[in-house]
Protein backbone atom coordinates (compact mmCIF):
# COMPACT_ATOMS: atom_id res chain seq x y z
CA UNK A 1 0.00 0.00 0.00
CA UNK A 2 0.90 3.49 -0.78
CA UNK A 3 0.49 6.57 1.07
CA UNK A 4 1.36 10.36 -0.37
CA UNK A 5 1.65 13.08 2.46
CA UNK A 6 1.12 16.45 0.87
CA UNK A 7 -0.14 20.12 1.89
CA UNK A 8 1.77 19.71 4.90
CA UNK A 9 3.32 23.33 5.96
CA UNK A 10 6.84 22.53 5.14
CA UNK A 11 5.37 22.06 1.78
CA UNK A 12 7.65 18.84 1.14
CA UNK A 13 5.93 15.21 -0.07
CA UNK A 14 6.54 12.17 1.04
CA UNK A 15 5.69 9.09 -0.34
CA UNK A 16 5.59 5.56 2.17
CA UNK A 17 5.12 2.49 1.00
CA UNK A 18 4.50 -0.84 3.05
CA UNK A 19 4.71 -4.11 1.60
CA UNK A 20 3.81 -6.98 4.14
CA UNK A 21 6.34 -9.81 4.04
CA UNK A 22 5.06 -12.40 6.03
CA UNK A 23 1.57 -12.07 8.93
CA UNK A 24 3.66 -10.25 11.33
CA UNK A 25 6.19 -8.18 9.77
CA UNK A 26 6.10 -5.33 7.01
CA UNK A 27 8.71 -3.84 4.44
CA UNK A 28 8.13 0.15 4.96
CA UNK A 29 10.27 2.04 2.50
CA UNK A 30 9.94 6.25 2.41
CA UNK A 31 10.74 8.58 -0.61
CA UNK A 32 10.78 12.49 0.69
CA UNK A 33 11.75 15.95 -0.69
CA UNK A 34 12.36 16.71 2.89
CA UNK A 35 16.10 15.43 3.93
CA UNK A 36 15.39 14.82 7.12
CA UNK A 37 12.89 12.27 6.55
CA UNK A 38 14.37 10.55 3.82
CA UNK A 39 17.30 10.03 6.16
CA UNK A 40 14.83 8.42 8.76
CA UNK A 41 12.95 6.34 6.17
CA UNK A 42 16.06 4.43 5.33
CA UNK A 43 16.52 3.51 9.05
CA UNK A 44 13.42 1.82 9.03
CA UNK A 45 13.70 -1.37 6.78
CA UNK A 46 11.20 -3.69 8.11
CA UNK A 47 8.74 -3.51 11.07
CA UNK A 48 7.64 -6.37 13.13
CA UNK A 49 4.14 -6.03 14.28
CA UNK A 50 5.40 -5.70 17.74
CA UNK A 51 7.42 -2.16 16.48
CA UNK A 52 3.60 -1.15 15.06
CA UNK A 53 2.00 -1.97 18.06
CA UNK A 54 4.44 -0.49 20.98
CA UNK A 55 3.55 2.60 22.82
CA UNK A 56 4.70 5.85 21.54
CA UNK A 57 7.57 6.41 24.77
CA UNK A 58 9.18 2.90 23.03
CA UNK A 59 7.91 2.88 19.43
CA UNK A 60 11.03 2.40 17.29
CA UNK A 61 8.99 4.56 14.83
CA UNK A 62 9.17 7.54 16.31
CA UNK A 63 12.59 6.32 18.96
CA UNK A 64 14.44 7.04 14.88
CA UNK A 65 12.22 9.96 13.94
CA UNK A 66 15.13 12.41 13.96
CA UNK A 67 13.02 15.40 12.26
CA UNK A 68 13.38 19.01 13.00
CA UNK A 69 9.61 19.68 12.99
CA UNK A 70 8.16 17.78 16.44
CA UNK A 71 4.68 18.11 14.30
CA UNK A 72 6.04 16.26 11.72
CA UNK A 73 2.92 13.70 10.73
CA UNK A 74 5.25 11.28 8.69
CA UNK A 75 5.79 8.88 11.64
CA UNK A 76 2.31 8.67 12.61
CA UNK A 77 1.57 8.02 8.44
CA UNK A 78 4.23 5.41 8.57
CA UNK A 79 2.73 3.44 11.96
CA UNK A 80 -0.78 3.65 9.58
CA UNK A 81 0.24 2.38 6.83
CA UNK A 82 2.25 -0.20 8.39
CA UNK A 83 -1.14 -1.22 10.66
CA UNK A 84 -2.98 -1.69 7.43
CA UNK A 85 -0.52 -3.65 5.65
CA UNK A 86 -0.17 -5.87 8.50
CA UNK A 87 -4.59 -6.05 8.97
CA UNK A 88 -4.37 -4.59 12.20
CA UNK A 89 -6.41 -1.02 11.43
CA UNK A 90 -9.30 0.41 8.85
CA UNK A 91 -8.14 2.22 5.78
CA UNK A 92 -9.95 5.06 7.58
CA UNK A 93 -7.72 8.88 8.20
CA UNK A 94 -8.58 11.69 10.76
CA UNK A 95 -9.91 14.94 9.95
CA UNK A 96 -9.07 17.93 11.81
CA UNK A 97 -10.76 21.52 12.16
CA UNK A 98 -8.82 24.55 13.28
CA UNK A 99 -11.35 27.08 14.68
CA UNK A 100 -10.03 30.84 15.49
CA UNK A 101 -12.12 31.38 18.47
Amino acid sequence: MKIIVKDQPCGYITEINAEMVDRRNVKITVKSECLDVQKYGEKLGILSMKDVLTKIPENKVYRLADIRHSTCVVPYMILKAAEIELGLNVRKFFTYEILDE
